[in-house]
């Protein structure tokens, strides 16, 4: 355990099926979009479960429904409507069974699974739906364009002549159980760390993604996999770093690639791929890179071409990254997850609290510590948390940021220094709708900021602490999820292996603001 129970998937090429079809005739673009993500996630889930019942769902997105998160956005009094916390409570309200969200960009499909399966492991649940849904519009595709990242022609990846990606849109659903059979197809691995290196490029030598693929195939006990499923968004440096990574790892396992013909669907696009992935494996063919015309990037690998190719015996394995330097990787095969044998005991080591005044932080033995901001805010809000203050020093590249990326970097200065493999997890409820707001208003009259644009992900602020403090381990947020239900993701992770957790509460949007943070270790 956890087994897969069940999978479904919904594209413009129609469900698992059509879309496997259609990968397998190798060449074309991305079909239209699909439209309302709600509607299309009921219909998917419903088809994974046939006819069981979830006791948790777990929604991996980037932005959840955009128009609609706009809309609220534009609304004197935003209700959240439309965004990652919405969008996972409506699904699960259908299901009669709690849910939130998990986003860590484009990387949030493995990094959801990973939750699932932890969650299942320690038998806190024992059925997870798990669904994946962006919808994308002008939001979306005009910051991209802003960064110069989208091919007018078509996605490419691992081509000689790749130019960048094209976006689509995909609903993917998987269900995972607990089972004590042996039989069928598990999560066999999974795992999730950090570049710390830079907020919209991944590693060039790939090292971030080579420490993840590396950890991911240790927890599946696999030296090498049958296949590799690459994220493969058909940019530039995202398929030089891939390569490398994987050249790294597992020098001698073909490699293909589904962005060509199925567009980047963001935080869907890792659940799609899974379940796309159990389709591969039942039958023993894949379909190689789609659109694949001359293979040509830094790490020498062999890319399967357009077409239809024999697998060998072996599980998958998958990886996923995103803006902010996140990576995520799962494993799929035919062994079951072993249980961790780790005895370890969360404890809750020290905390702080950040207000308009000065911040407070307390350990567990007692003793506690004040400061003072030499820019206080005013009210029930937080100050302008400027390098100096934060710091100590003038930083040039501080202004960038947004308040809720300098007020994680502030909790985790106070609470630091950290291990290099601890793990971030932020909650939020509004997340970047600060930076949100600007950066529509932007889309209207034509002026897109390419430095504003990354910011306008809900876990920007995780990347930024992850490059600030040094840290390595799994990134993500969560939307939707009570504190408690939010320290048991904390107690997974520990129990997994990582070594510490700076978990935080950060609410930076409209006042009442908050900003608060936990370090946990074993």
């Amino acid at each position: 355990m956890p087994r897969i129970a069940g999978t479904a998937l919904l594209s413009g090429h129609g469900d698992l099926e059509s879309t496997v079809t259609a990968l397998d005739g190798g060449n074309g673009d991305p079909a239209p979009l699909l439209g309302d993500p709600l509607t299309a996630a009921l219909h998917v889930a419903r088809a994974a479960l046939s006819g069981d019942s979830p006791d948790q769902v777990i929604l991996a997105t980037t932005k959840g429904d955009l128009p609609r998160w706009r809309a609220d956005l534009r609304a004197s009094t935003g209700t959240g409507a439309g965004g990652p916390a919405w969008l996972a409570s409506h699904i699960a309200a259908a299901f009669a069974c709690p849910g939130f969200a998990v986003s860590a960009a484009c990387a949030s499909g493995p990094l959801a699974l990973g939750v699932a399966a932890r969650g299942i492991l320690a038998r806190r649940w024992r059925r997870v739906l798990v669904i994946g849904a962006d919808r994308i519009d002008d939001f979306i595709s005009e910051g991209f364009a802003a960064l110069r990242a989208i091919d007018p022609a078509r996605c490419r990846p691992f081509d000689a002549h790749r130019a960048g990606l094209r976006l689509g849109e995909l609903v993917a659903a998987v269900v995972l159980e607990t089972a004590e059979i042996r039989d069928g197809l598990f999560l066999q691995g999974w795992a999730g760390g950090m570049d710390a290196n830079h907020l919209t490029g991944p590693t060039r030598d790939g090292s971030g993604l080579a420490r993840t693929l590396h950890a991911a195939l240790a927890r599946a006990a696999a030296a090498q996999p049958a296949l590799v499923i690459a994220h493969g968004t058909g940019t530039r440096y995202n398929d030089d770093s891939e390569s490398l990574a994987y050249r790294s790892v597992c020098p001698a396992t073909p490699v293909t690639a589904f962005k060509g013909l199925l567009g980047h669907s963001l935080g869907a696009c890792g659940i799609a791929e899974f379940a796309l992935a159990s389709v591969i494996r039942r039958r023993g063919r894949t379909p190689g890179c789609a659109n694949l015309q001359q293979a040509g990037c830094a790490g020498a690998i062999t890319v399967l071409p357009p077409g239809v190719h024999t697998l060998a015996a072996g599980p998958l394995l998958l990886a996923n990254a995103g803006f902010g330097g996140l990576n995520g990787a799962v494993v799929l095969g035919d062994l079951p997850a072993k249980p961790s044998s780790s005895t370890t005991t969360p404890r809750r080591a020290s905390w702080v609290r950040l207000d308009g005044r000065g911040w407070r932080r307390e350990r567990a033995d007692g003793s506690a510590e004040n400061g003072t901001w030499n820019e206080p805010g005013e009210g029930d809000t937080l100050p302008r948390l400027s390098a100096r203050c934060v710091l100590g020093h003038v930083d040039a590249t501080w202004g960038r940021m947004d308040l809720s990326c300098r007020a994680l970097v502030a909790l985790g200065h106070l609470l630091g220094p950290l291990p290099s493999a601890s793990a971030i997890v932020l909650a939020t409820a509004s997340g970047s709708a600060a930076s949100d707001r600007l950066h529509d208003q932007a889309v209207g009259v034509g002026a897109v900021d390419p430095q504003r644009f990354p910011y306008t992900l809900p876990t920007t602020p995780i990347g930024e602490a992850s490059i600030r403090l040094g840290v390595r381990g799994p990134g993500f947020s969560v939307h939707g999820a009570d504190p408690q239900a939010v320290r048991e993701l904390v107690y997974d992770l520990l129990r997994d292996g990582i070594p510490g957790v700076l978990v935080a509460w950060i609410e930076a949007d409209r006042p009442p603001h908050t900003a608060h943070a936990e370090w946990w270790t074993g």
